[in-house]
């Protein structure tokens, strides 16, 4: 009877999906002197679907607007459901010269199986963790040779990451230093609404891991937008390659977007897929408010 009541205490108290250091030393094959920091792999394959996200392909223009934008993304992937909610914000600073945008994760709640938690050496503390918060992404754009427009649009984009986020240890966030920088273009087709858009760039984030204090990689997209009446159509492939060989640090996506302009609003609807290195397929839709 003792043994009974003992079995049965155990049940309820004790949660079957956690880990103890000896199980969480034993995954990663702990050198028993290293921070467990060590371990987290800080690769875009082996983490949240925000946390080393593919910058959006920009169109090689100015967005002259000022605007403020709320979405809510639902990524699935195998042994990794994630619902979190996304924060946009663009400032024209000068028409048609220059603007600056700023996106931001607020919360972003998961459920990982123990294959995927135990794949990515999540540290045993932070094991049964449901919820995180990303990093602020701060971005500028200078529009180039206006003069070339009616032939080609260019702009440069220069791109950083504010450590801000939680779940780091946990696989969810990196919380640590990053930037980039791109050249992209557009070229419109004649008589018909149609851009072929692509960009190329630098992407750069800090991992201090190991021998490797950053994972430098050459940023890159491709695709097509289609701008009928009050409509805006993006299809595209992107994507940055690391220097990290079989390290999961060359995600490749494809994404395609739908936005529609009402009056002094937007709604916008996106699906993402990912096509290396990154196993989620996402589903986001919400709307902007356009200010004076």
């Amino acid at each position: 009877m003792k043994l009974f009541f003992t079995t049965l205490l155990a049940g309820l108290f004790f949660d079957a999906g956690a880990q103890t250091q000896a199980e969480w030393a034993q995954t990663v094959n702990w050198d028993g002197v290293s921070h467990w920091s060590k371990y987290i792999k800080v690769r875009a394959a082996y983490l949240g679907p925000n946390a080393l996200a593919v910058p959006q392909l920009s169109n090689g223009s100015i967005d002259s607007s000022r605007s403020a934008g709320i979405t809510a993304q639902f990524h699935f992937s195998p042994g990794d459901k994630t619902q979190s909610i996304a924060l946009y914000g663009n400032y024209c600073l000068v028409k048609d010269i220059i603007s600056f945008d700023v996106s931001y994760i607020p919360v972003e709640y998961y459920n990982m199986s123990d294959a995927v938690k135990k794949e990515r050496h999540v540290y045993y503390k932070y094991y049964n963790d449901k919820k995180a918060r990303g990093d602020v992404l701060m971005s500028t754009t200078i529009q180039l040779f206006n003069k070339w427009r009616k032939k080609m649009h260019l702009a440069l984009r220069m791109g950083y990451r504010y450590p801000s986020s939680s779940g780091f240890g946990a696989a969810r966030f990196i919380d640590g230093l990053g930037y980039h920088f791109d050249i992209s273009m557009a070229k419109p087709f004649n008589k018909i609404p149609l851009k072929w858009i692509a960009m190329a760039g630098f992407y750069c984030w800090q991992i201090e891991q190991e021998d490797f204090r950053q994972n430098d990689a050459f940023l890159f997209g491709t695709g097509f937008e289609w701008n009928p009446d009050s409509w805006r159509f993006q299809t595209y492939v992107a994507g940055y390659l690391g220097y990290l060989e079989h390290s999961g640090d060359k995600p490749i996506v494809f994404r395609t977007t739908a936005e529609k302009r009402i009056k002094k609003a937007s709604l916008l609807l996106r699906f993402q897929q990912g096509l290396h290195d990154f196993k989620y397929s996402t589903v986001e839709f919400g709307g902007k408010y356009y200010f004076k």
